[in-house]
């Protein structure tokens, strides 16, 4: 795997988007703010969106959930994300659930607000574009992970992709940015909570990983290994 996909991945799992201050003061003027606590539930399939939403601070998770109660999740969106572009423009109730991570505030933007700056406005349309398109790369990605990698191989691209590379731990361990529960991770990977366990412990003994009070770290020569492609 080379230093792009890398990226990629992490592009895939914990996507950020830039921000741009002279959007938010635009959307401040049009949007109503919305201020959810973590792990807070704010939209259900088949909920009709009244409005386009962005990310002003925090982080969402939109996941799908099938009959037999499994959860599959889509992505997570950090700040500068744009929400809820295919409900609104299409006219048909939202098909995820969305849920907050963190403390995350939202500005809600109403459709008839939504179309006049999408006509008006080439700031607001560059970026809600490239939102849209963005996504669409990840599905894309998502496609490719599950068809052609292992569930180990696509848990331990996960792990890289959120690996703190900056603080390492003893110069041999890197913490992760986020820390999942072996259900989220399972979710994320596209297999069951008890799977996921076992590969846990599997990494555990051959040193692609460590568990340190409770929290996951890889190992810095596992990562440098999945990055040049080894």
């Amino acid at each position: 795997m080379n230093h792009k996909r890398m990226q990629d991945e992490e592009y895939i799992y914990t996507a950020p988007n830039p921000r741009a201050a002279e959007l938010e003061e635009l959307l401040r003027d049009y949007g109503k703010e919305l201020r959810y606590p973590a792990k807070k539930i704010f939209l259900e399939p088949g909920d009709e969106l009244t409005g386009l939403y962005y990310i002003v601070q925090g982080r969402t998770w939109h996941y799908m959930i099938d009959e037999d109660g499994s959860e599959k999740k889509l992505y997570t969106l950090s700040a500068g994300w744009f929400y809820g572009e295919a409900p609104i423009f299409m006219g048909e109730p939202t098909g995820l659930y969305s849920r907050t991570e963190v403390d995350t505030v939202l500005y809600k933007i109403g459709y008839s607000s939504v179309k006049q700056l999408f006509d008006n406005n080439s700031l607001f349309r560059e970026t809600l574009l490239e939102c849209v398109l963005r996504k669409m790369l990840i599905m894309r990605h998502e496609i490719e992970n599950l068809t052609f990698n292992s569930t180990r191989d696509r848990l331990i691209r996960l792990l890289c992709s959120t690996a703190d590379t900056e603080h390492p731990v003893e110069d041999r361990w890197y913490p992760m940015k986020y820390h999942y529960t072996q259900y989220e991770l399972g979710t994320m990977v596209g297999s069951a909570r008890i799977t996921i366990s076992k590969l846990i412990n599997e990494l555990c003994g051959d040193g692609t990983i460590r568990i340190l009070n409770h929290k996951i770290q890889i190992s810095a020569a596992e990562y440098a290994r999945w990055n040049s492609g080894g």
